[in-house]
């Protein structure tokens, strides 16, 4: 596509804010926009009117909390903060650069600060009937129970070929420790279900809910900048913080004492509850990224070499092991500090 043709596409939605586009580069779903009254950001967005009035609900909400570690969405010259079309959304940001990051202390320990800000801001408790958390309980351990027949059937398919690829090799060595994780998982999932009925309570947060580097910039003195809302809920913390962790693992060659001072910082903003911790050690101990991985396999297997399919599937073996020894680590560390505060 042309920049001529570029700009022809986009220049109607511009119009709405009174913008008249020099030049558009195409960046994905971001578009960086040149203009005489400087640059900024257009973002093309799959949301229905549904959730679009929910991203302006929560990006207003975080304004009125005083919240603005973020970069604002601007209105048109009519007030709207989402453009339409048949099958696209769009909204408009100021342009910030990225600047080049320096700072000895993490990415990833930067951002859970900034969520564990909102989830502080946000934090709502309310009264839940034993049938509410029962419904709650019984949906994700039937998503766990479907999810786990899934991997199940991987196996069973894998071992009566004759043919075995290196890919199905890998992952029948590893298949019984997954099953395994996927126990362990639905233990934690029990005890939250058995904590939060006890209690009848059930708390909530602002959750982002995409929240890593990749939706994340940072200004020349460090400081992170938060985008990419669209997907924020009012949700447990937990989750937030799950899906925080399955984006952020990637990115680090971490150890366990690097993800305790994560928590650490989380944890001076608002503290977890023990139900939680056990949500949070449920969804990390679920081996997820290995399904992740078996449906990349099975869709992209004749694009992409099977060394590659291999390679990312021991990659994400290797970080469910990290996260098992992870979740020991932070239990013996809050025994530690329960018997010294006695």
């Amino acid at each position: 596509m042309t920049d001529r043709s570029i700009i022809d596409r986009y220049a109607p939605i511009l119009f709405h804010y009174d913008l008249y586009p020099e030049h558009i580069e195409h960046l994905g779903k971001v578009k960086q926009v040149k203009t005489n009254r400087g640059m900024f950001a257009l973002k093309e967005a799959h949301m229905n009117r549904q959730q679009g009035e929910l991203f302006v609900q929560v990006m207003r909400k975080l304004d009125r909390l005083g919240y603005h570690q973020l970069i604002p969405i601007l209105p048109t010259k009519y007030g709207e903060y989402i453009l339409s079309t048949e099958d696209r959304s769009y909204y408009l940001m100021p342009w910030i650069d990225d600047a080049p990051y320096q700072d000895q202390i993490s990415r990833e320990e930067k951002i859970i600060d900034q969520l564990g800000v909102i989830h502080r801001l946000t934090a709502k408790t309310d009264e839940y009937s034993k049938d509410t958390i029962e419904e709650a309980h019984q949906a994700l351990l039937q998503r766990w129970d479907m999810r786990r027949l899934e991997l199940e059937r991987f196996a069973d398919e894998a071992e009566g070929r004759s043919y075995i690829s290196p890919f199905q090799l890998t992952y029948l060595t590893h298949v019984h420790q997954m099953l395994l994780m996927v126990e362990d998982a639905k233990r934690h999932l029990k005890n939250w279900y058995d904590i939060c009925v006890e209690k009848g309570t059930y708390r909530t947060v602002l959750c982002h809910g995409k929240a890593s580097r990749k939706h994340t910039l940072f200004n020349k003195n460090g400081d992170p900048i938060l985008f990419n809302f669209e997907r924020a809920s009012m949700d447990t913390p937990a989750r937030d913080l799950a899906l925080f962790c399955r984006q952020s693992f990637v990115y680090n060659l971490w150890n366990e004492e690097e993800m305790v001072r994560w928590f650490g910082t989380y944890d001076r903003n608002i503290s977890l509850l023990d139900e939680e911790k056990e949500l949070l050690f449920g969804y990390l101990c679920f081996p997820e990224p290995i399904l992740f991985s078996l449906h990349l396999y099975l869709q992209q297997r004749q694009e992409k070499p099977e060394l590659y399919h291999v390679q990312r599937l021991e990659k994400r073996f290797h970080m469910m092991r990290k996260v098992q020894r992870l979740k020991g680590y932070i239990l013996k560390k809050e025994e530690q500090t329960a018997q010294f505060e006695q």
